[in-house]
């Protein structure tokens, strides 16, 4: 085992805080490196609107999961509702890649079972998703997820493996991953990268289908550099379309892939003085601790950090 099952969960959840974090200052410093955060430039010269916050919808449905152990969409809905009753409005309006963020913790709570992984999955896009998106678009970055905590994910072959566990039918997000894969192949930089992807982006299907496009370029920004987390969100950043949808993603894949350990010490330390770092910090840990079958997560919570030994290894006692 590379990484411990736990650092990949937090690597994952921390992972997609600061993607979202570093893609939210719209070019403007914010405090992190123990104390700064430094921001590359997007390719936007003005901060984008901030977007209807998914990763709030995300952190609601892993309380949710910690509070009932299995997927319960009704107590997901109560968790919105009493956090920010304006989530609400949410409901049936997400693209593929909003759905993607809002269902995280539904991936890492189901990723040992790719079957129960797409019913659970599927399930819980329908409350979040617009009718008008096609449902498996959703799975594409769970099942990225499953691969690297179950040790299979082999960045070479990952989209090739996508396309396989999606239905053949030529999606525009098929589509794009197709070509995803021939550029990474040909190792094309981000500009050759974003004019074709954008070239070929069905534009008369509106915004809302077009922006599945974020997954691609997640997968691509990830799949570039996959052993350097830093590069790795920087360049999702410099994208300029949807960033913070786009770092979120990314870093959740270079989060989950490299663990917690590929996060720059600077970003997890200044992630520490924010109360939402701290408080994702705090979920992956009882979300794994529920996974993994711990009876009452409150004593876990009385320790201040776990020991995770090898596993199929007798331990002393």
């Amino acid at each position: 085992m590379r990484y411990s099952l736990l650092n990949r969960f937090r690597g994952a959840l921390l992972g997609s805080f600061v993607g979202k974090t570093l893609a939210s200052g719209g070019g403007k410093d914010q405090f992190i490196n123990e104390s700064r955060f430094t921001l590359p430039h997007s390719r936007e010269t003005q901060p984008s609107p901030t977007p209807p916050d998914w990763s709030e919808i995300a952190m609601c449905g892993t309380k949710s999961l910690i509070h009932c152990g299995k997927l319960d969409l009704d107590d997901w809905v109560r968790y919105c509702e009493m956090t920010q009753p304006s989530l609400l409005l949410l409901q049936s309006t997400a693209s593929s890649s909003e759905a993607a963020v809002a269902t995280l913790p539904v991936a890492l709570f189901f990723h040992e079972d790719e079957a129960k992984l797409r019913q659970q999955l599927l399930q819980a896009a329908t409350v979040w998703r617009h009718d008008s998106q096609t449902s498996e678009e959703v799975l594409v970055v769970a099942f990225a997820i499953a691969l690297a905590l179950t040790e299979k994910l082999n960045p070479a072959t990952l989209i090739p493996r996508i396309l396989n566990y999606l239905n053949p039918s030529q999606t525009p997000l098929v589509q794009q991953l197709e070509q995803v894969q021939t550029l990474l192949e040909k190792g094309a930089g981000l500009d050759t990268t974003l004019t074709q992807l954008r070239c070929h982006a069905p534009k008369s299907q509106g915004e809302l289908k077009r922006s599945c496009l974020s997954i691609a370029l997640a997968l691509y920004c990830f799949l570039h550099t996959p052993e350097d987390f830093r590069l790795c969100v920087t360049r999702a950043i410099r994208t300029g379309y949807q960033p913070q949808l786009t770092a979120t993603l990314t870093g959740t894949l270079a989060g989950v892939y490299n663990s917690i350990i590929g996060i720059p010490v600077g970003w997890q330390l200044a992630s520490q003085q924010i109360p939402m770092g701290v408080q994702w910090m705090q979920l992956a840990e009882r979300l794994f601790a529920v996974w993994s079958g711990i009876y009452d997560v409150s004593v876990a919570e009385q320790f201040p950090s776990v020991a995770i030994a090898a596993p199929r290894v007798i331990q002393p006692r």
